[in-house]
């Protein structure tokens, strides 16, 4: 994580403010995550998909029975996920949509640590 990041996030938690995380493919980085966690910065980070999630994911990527409506079909799972390169396990919420007229589904992996995190409170970097 570079010094301005580290330096802003030291600040806000001085001045008593919950600093939330957020963060494209591009800052999905075990340095990074071990950083925000050993500030207790709770974060939601996407992942790039990866073969290993494929598989974890393989039994829902079935697209469900019957006629296809307008409106897409999204499904969420979470589950704890540890790639070779993590210290620890950490939690990972899928998303899978199925839209009329694609033939493959769209699949999207955030890691995050928020917890019971409110919409809305604290400082967002």
């Amino acid at each position: 994580m570079g010094r301005s990041a580290s330096a802003e996030i030291e600040r806000q938690q001085a001045l008593g403010q919950e600093v939330v995380f957020r963060a494209d493919a591009a800052f999905a980085k075990p340095e990074i995550y071990e950083a925000l966690e050993e500030r207790g910065v709770k974060y939601a980070i996407r992942f790039p998909r990866t073969t290993v999630w494929g598989g974890t994911s393989r039994n829902w990527l079935t697209r469900p029975a019957g006629r296809p409506g307008h409106k897409p079909i999204v499904w969420y799972k979470g589950f704890l996920y540890q790639a070779a390169s993590w210290r620890v396990a950490r939690r990972v919420v899928a998303k899978v949509e199925f839209h009329a007229g694609e033939l493959f589904p769209r699949v999207g992996f955030i890691g995050d640590q928020l917890g019971d995190a409110e919409p809305g409170s604290g400082a967002v970097l």
